[in-house]
């Protein structure tokens, strides 16, 4: 199953792609893909697909 969501990671002053990719797979192991869709002060809104397993 592929989930869809919006998450937050903390900006940093030189953010680059290689920077959100790092933060994104700390929290999310299979990453199918990701986009930025707001930045603000502190925050980088990200906008992820993952592989979703749910077992019984």
């Amino acid at each position: 199953m592929i989930k869809s969501e919006i998450v937050q990671i903390k900006k940093t002053d030189n953010f680059d792609n290689l920077y959100i990719e790092t933060e994104l797979k700390r929290i999310y192991s299979d990453i199918i893909r990701w986009a930025v869709v707001d930045i603000d002060e502190c925050e980088i809104s990200v906008s992820i697909s993952y592989a979703f397993t749910i077992f019984d």
